[in-house]
């Protein structure tokens, strides 16, 4: 019973990150609407937002982290998602209440997390991190603007791999 409503407040967590992502994804694309639904494709299998032209690299990589802490700390239920941390369109799609209830659905299924590892990325406005979380490891995907100030515009978290 317990593993089903874990399984399904991940799923549902999933789905509702995939849908604010998925969107935004779309909106940064520049390619004509015949070329977006492959792009659309490609970022569902690997969220990492293409680079765009003039990113200041350093300011980027420092937004990831401070948006990712900020994030983290919501998991952890320290503090609640502020919306200035996400962009327009991110919170469209997925309203600020409905990714804090995911996330604390998260938090009840796998407990208190914590960053153990980030992933090299291509793009500077794009990570990949693996969550360790009290019972299983919890991969977070995140993408910020190309432009400052530099709010989430994706966020998917995948399965989690249990202990």
């Amino acid at each position: 019973m317990v593993s089903t409503k874990t399984s399904k407040a991940l799923c549902l967590a999933a789905v509702l990150a995939a849908a604010g992502f998925m969107s935004s994804a779309q909106a940064q694309n520049d390619t004509p609407a015949d070329a977006a639904a492959p792009a659309a494709a490609a970022a569902q299998a690997a969220p990492a937002a293409p680079a765009a032209p003039n990113v200041d690299a350093a300011a980027a990589d420092a937004a990831l982290r401070k948006r990712l802490q900020a994030v983290i700390s919501s998991l952890d239920g320290k503090n609640k998602l502020a919306a200035s941390n996400f962009s327009e369109q991110f919170l469209k799609n997925s309203p600020i209440d409905v990714v804090q209830k995911a996330l604390d659905s998260m938090r009840a299924g796998v407990g208190s997390c914590q960053p153990v590892g980030r992933m090299q990325s291509s793009s500077p406005i794009a990570t990949s991190v693996l969550l360790g979380c009290t019972k299983g490891f919890v991969p977070l995907e995140l993408a910020v603007e190309p432009q400052a100030p530099y709010r989430i515009s994706g966020i998917l978290l995948r399965p989690a791999f249990w202990k």
